[in-house]
């Protein structure tokens, strides 16, 4: 990550109140640890990971509103979600909740990598 994107991230972490703050922080590093390669920097107005500056193909994105903190993935519905996680009914955004995130990083872990392997994917 450039320093750019370092300081964009701390910067709209920042902007979230106090009880969203942390956690989200938990949702950035668990997150990342996924795969080595994950590259992060805010785009579109949420914290978004790509690999290989594929931004266009965007894997995932964490995401706040006054609802709460989310997961969004841009091809959710290509996805591999056996625990059934993932929710939305959009062509191909889906999501999920912060806690939800958290309580399931092993879940969270298969679907990045799943993220990973349809990103350049489309639904036909």
């Amino acid at each position: 990550m450039t320093d750019k994107h370092a300081q964009d991230v701390q910067t709209w972490l920042a902007g979230l109140d106090e009880n969203q703050r942390g956690r989200a922080e938990e949702l950035v590093q668990l997150v990342s640890a996924a795969d080595p390669r994950l590259q992060q920097a805010v785009k579109w107005g949420r914290i978004t990971f790509t690999i290989e500056n594929s931004w266009h193909d965007w894997l995932c994105g964490i995401a706040a509103a006054k609802k709460g903190v989310r997961l969004v993935f841009h091809k959710g519905a290509l996805l591999d979600d056996p625990d059934g996680l993932l929710v939305g009914s959009a062509r191909y955004v889906r999501e999920l909740p912060m806690e939800q995130a958290l309580e399931s990083p092993e879940a969270v872990d298969a679907l990045i990598r799943s993220a990973i392997d349809h990103q350049t994917d489309l639904i036909e």
